[in-house]
């Protein structure tokens, strides 16, 4: 079970970081003016998740309960200070 929510974590956030990384004009259109800061914000966390997205899947076949709650945890955490930064970028 816990195999099968992984790779769906990690095809979320693969294609999550490909919109942050070559779509970024989604994005850019909720944010000021600054255009240049905001494609480099959003390069560094379209990354960010791209590696997350990278462990989820590597380690899928090898994770077990604990393992699970820190990569949770980690992942939250790495979205939690996502959505706060671009609430702050916000028009």
């Amino acid at each position: 079970m816990i195999f099968i929510i992984f790779i769906l974590i990690g095809l979320f956030l693969s294609v999550f970081a490909f919109f942050l990384l070559k779509k970024q004009t989604i994005f850019l259109a909720l944010l000021a003016a600054d255009h240049e800061s905001n494609k480099q914000f959003l390069a560094r966390y379209g990354f960010l998740f791209l590696c997350l997205a990278l462990l989820a899947f590597g380690f899928s076949p090898f994770i077990q309960r604990d393992g699970a709650l820190y990569f949770i945890a980690l992942m939250m955490f790495v979205s939690g200070l996502f959505s706060y930064q671009f609430s702050k970028k916000i028009k």
